[in-house]
C-alpha cells in the first residue's frame, strides 16, 4: 500500500473522510469487522479457559505491546527496558517476529535495536527474530543459557508464549484505533483485552491535554481497575551523522540542526510525531517525505530524496534510528550532498514513572529467582 493510500484508509476508518464514496468504504469495511473481532475474541477465550495452551519458555518474560496497529513507540520502549535491565546486570534476549523479514532474520525495527543496544564494550543484548516466539526463545537459550529476562517485542497478541507481565502501550493521539477493529479500525483486538495488561503505559501524553489523559486512564480502568498507568513521551536527544555508530552517543545537537536547512524523511506507522518536533525546531524544516511503514529503501530512494531537499533549499537530510537500518548499507548512504542525520529519538517517563516501571519490572525478576 502506497503512502496515499495508507492516509487515505486512515482518514476513512477516522471519519475525517466524507462523501458517499467514503461512506460506502467505512460500511464495508464495518461488515467485515465483525467476522475479525469474533475470531479474536474466540482466541482470547480459548487462551483463557485453558483450552489452548501458553507455553513457558523457560525464563522470566516480560511482552512489551499494544492494542493498535503501529504508532505507539514499541521500539523505543524495548531498547529503553532492554538497556536498563542489562545495566542493572540481566542477560537480556528480544524475541520478535521479525516484520516483513525474510528467513527469520531480523527486522528493521531488531536491526535498529542491535546497533543501538549492542555497541562496543557493552554487554550483548541478543535478538532472535521467529514468528513463534516459542521457537525463538528455545533457539536464544540454546544459544545462551544465561539469558536470564526475555522481553517479547509487539507479543501482546502473541499468546502462545506464556509472559510474567504485559506491558501495553497506548498512543495518546489515538489510544483505540478510531473505536474499531480491524479492519473498520486500527485495534488488533477488542479493548477489553486491556484486562490481561500488568502495566499500561501511555505515550505521547505530551500531545494531548491532561483531561484528554484523565479520559484515557478512565477508559482504561473500565476494564483493568487497578493496573498501573505510566505517562511517557518521545523526546529528540541529538543527532547522529553518517560516520557515528547507533549505540555512540549523538555527535549533532538540535541546536545544530535548528541552524542548518533540512528535509525529513521516514517509513513510519504513524509520522505525525517527528513532523511535530521537527517543526518544534524552527523555520530550517523545509519539508519532507513520508513512505510506507517498513519501507525498503533503495539506492533509487535516496537519488530522489536528495534531488527534493536540494529543490528545498535544504543541506541536510533527517531521518530515524529505524529508517537508517535500512539506509545505511546503501552505496550512497555517506554521500554528503547533502549528508544524511539521525535524530535519536528516546522515550522518557513523566515524574518517576520510569522508576517505578523499572521497580514493578525488577520485583516480578526478583520472584523469579
Amino acid at each position: 500500500m502506497g503512502r496515499f493510500a495508507d492516509v487515505h484508509i486512515r482518514k476513512v476508518m477516522s471519519g475525517e473522510r466524507r462523501g458517499a464514496p467514503a461512506m460506502l468504504a467505512r460500511a464495508a469495511l464495518a461488515a467485515a469487522e465483525p467476522f475479525y473481532a469474533g475470531a479474536m475474541v474466540l482466541r482470547n477465550r480459548l487462551y483463557d479457559a485453558g483450552i489452548r495452551r501458553a507455553h513457558p519458555l523457560g525464563r522470566p518474560t516480560i511482552c512489551i505491546g499494544n492494542l493498535t496497529a503501529g504508532g505507539t513507540g514499541k521500539t523505543p520502549m524495548v531498547r529503553w527496558l532492554a538497556g536498563n535491565l542489562r545495566d542493572v546486570g540481566h542477560t537480556v534476549a528480544v524475541l520478535s517476529r521479525g516484520y516483513k523479514s525474510a528467513d527469520r532474520k531480523p527486522g528493521d525495527e531488531q536491526i535498529m535495536l542491535d546497533r543501538c543496544l549492542n555497541g562496543p564494550g557493552t554487554k550483548p543484548v541478543a535478538m532472535f527474530a521467529n514468528p513463534s516466539r516459542v521457537n525463538a526463545a528455545a533457539a536464544a537459550l540454546r544459544d545462551n543459557p544465561s539469558i536470564d529476562v526475555f522481553l517479547l517485542d509487539d507479543g501482546f497478541q502473541h499468546r502462545a508464549a506464556e509472559r510474567d507481565l504485559d506491558i501495553v502501550l497506548l498512543n495518546a493521539t489515538d489510544p483505540f484505533g478510531y473505536g474499531h477493529v480491524l479492519p473498520r479500525g486500527l485495534l488488533r483486538e477488542p479493548v477489553r483485552g486491556l484486562s490481561r495488561a500488568g502495566a499500561v503505559v501511555i505515550t505521547h501524553a505530551d500531545r494531548i491535554s491532561d483531561v484528554e489523559l484523565v479520559g484515557i486512564e478512565r477508559r482504561v480502568r473500565r476494564h483493568n481497575p487497578a493496573v498501573p498507568i505510566y505517562h511517557a513521551i518521545h523526546a529528540p536527544a541529538g543527532l547522529r551523522t553518517s560516520a557515528v555508530a547507533s549505540a555512540a552517543p549523538p555527535d549533532r545537537t538540535l541546536e545544530d540542526l535548528c541552524a542548518r536547512r533540512f528535509f525529513a524523511f521516514c517509513g513510519l506507522g504513524s509520522p505525525e510525531a517527528l513532523h511535530q518536533q521537527l517543526q518544534s525546531l524552527g523555520a530550517g524544516y523545509a519539508g519532507h517525505h513520508w513512505f510506507t511503514d517498513h519501507h525498503a529503501y533503495s539506492a533509487q530512494d535516496l537519488t530522489t530524496l536528495r534531488a527534493q531537499a536540494a529543490a528545498a533549499g535544504a543541506d541536510v537530510l533527517v531521518t530515524t534510528e529505524k529508517d537508517w537500518a535500512k539506509v545505511a548499507d546503501l552505496p550512497s548512504a555517506q554521500d554528503r550532498s547533502p549528508e544524511i542525520w539521525r535524530l535519536d529519538v528516546e522515550i522518557r517517563f513523566l515524574a518517576d514513572g520510569g522508576s517505578r516501571l523499572l521497580g514493578q519490572v525488577s520485583k516480578l525478576l526478583s520472584h523469579g529467582d
